[in-house]
């Protein structure tokens, strides 16, 4: 499937370039460009990654991984994170008082979801997909939309004071003044009313918890309750196992959050994986090859690529699509018609940097291999030992 670039490109391409020249923007020469015949200033008024964006579609597998990429496949989890967020939207919208009819104004106190798990697995994709498809709660991206929900990636490393400055600024409000992290709380539960908000979300929210000592943890789990009880706000945090033990360390603020687990893949979900190596490698036109060996089962073999793609990417579903995205960009590239294991054998050693013996793609002792230990070196019994990230330093003297 050769995908052919839009007829327009070039037209559109070409009339901006004459309205800038239009403009008065000078045509002094300037080195050739990689990109469309680049050789004037003119084109420098040209949005930077329009352009290269031009140069790279001109390759025949860009449109196709664009399409590829921009695919989202769900599993059984992410339905059961959708009725968890369904529920948790429905006890943010009952009556407060049944007497008068639902308005942001009657609405009771707000409630909590957590949706937990280790990095990679599709936590923000699968809670961003679910925004974008509610019919109320999309278009969320813009402050001035009508959807009741601000969505902010929490920064790192990061403070109480600047959670409440990054959600002030998600509602389109700056702050420049230097202001204690009370008074900026305080401003942002009053701009979230004012724009009628009472849906947030955290994603990241580790970067904030994970080193705080407790007297700050008790703050902030107060700041969560203050904004729920007395705000009505319901909250979504989403991040990695480090966020458990801050929701644990205040029983009040536990008890008004439900918990949703993105674990690792386990054997039993290999076939979401198997779905998507088959599901992607269609779109791209690719058939989906692993050959044949002798006295194995086709069943078999599957099923042991399978293991072996889950295995390379952590146990990670995300990362498991991460991989396949990048075989089939391989395959496309060699103008192949078959998505094959020496595809992902191949994108996984550059991006690991592994030798062979230690790619799980290829390895015998696949199961051996620890895909999350990039950095070893060799000891003197010739076995392999992982680095400690410190021993240089100290090798020289640093702390």
């Amino acid at each position: 499937m050769t995908p052919t670039a839009p007829s327009s490109r070039t037209d559109h391409t070409q009339t901006t370039r004459r309205a800038c020249r239009a403009a008065g923007a000078p045509r002094t020469g300037v080195p050739t460009m990689p990109f469309d015949d680049q050789n004037d200033l003119a084109d420098l008024a040209l949005d930077p990654v329009a352009l290269l964006h031009e140069e790279a579609s001109r390759a025949p597998d860009f449109t196709i991984m664009e399409t590829i990429r921009a695919k989202f496949l769900p599993t059984k989890r992410d339905a059961k994170l959708a009725a968890a967020l369904k529920l948790l939207i429905r006890e943010a919208v009952k009556r407060k008082d049944n007497s008068l009819p639902p308005s942001f104004e009657n609405r009771g106190i707000g409630g909590g979801l957590a949706l937990i798990g280790p990095t990679g697995v599709g936590k923000s994709r699968s809670l961003a997909r679910y925004f974008d498809k509610h019919l109320v709660l999309r278009g969320y991206a813009d402050p001035a939309s009508r959807s009741p929900l601000i969505s902010i990636t929490v920064p790192s490393p990061c403070t109480s004071m600047q959670l409440a400055r990054a959600l002030l600024r998600a509602t389109g409000y700056g702050v420049e003044r230097e202001l204690p992290a009370h008074r900026l709380w305080e401003m942002a539960f009053e701009r979230l009313h004012n724009m009628k908000k009472f849906i947030v979300h955290f994603d990241e929210i580790q970067h904030v918890v994970h080193n705080m000592p407790d007297k700050e943890l008790q703050q902030m789990a107060d700041t969560l309750k203050n904004a729920m009880d007395d705000h009505r706000i319901t909250i979504i945090l989403s991040g990695v196992e480090t966020l458990r033990p801050f929701l644990q360390f205040d029983t009040q603020l536990l008890r008004r959050f439900a918990i949703v687990p993105f674990d690792k893949v386990k054997r039993e979900n290999h076939a979401d994986i198997v779905h998507v190596v088959e599901t992607y490698a269609k779109a791209a036109n690719l058939e989906f090859k692993l050959g044949e060996r002798d006295g194995i089962k086709p069943s078999d073999v599957k099923a042991e690529f399978i293991a072996r793609l889950s295995h390379a990417a952590f146990n990670a579903y995300g990362y498991a699509i991460v991989l396949t995205h990048l075989a089939i960009e391989h395959a496309l590239q060699g103008g192949r018609a078959h998505l094959v294991p020496e595809d992902f054998a191949t994108v996984f050693a550059r991006k690991s940097g592994f030798a062979a013996d230690r790619n799980p793609f290829i390895a015998p002792a696949w199961l051996d291999i620890d895909c999350e230990k990039i950095f070893i070196e060799p000891n003197l019994s010739g076995a392999t030992q992982t680095m400690k990230p410190n021993a240089k330093a100290k090798s020289k003297g640093g702390a």
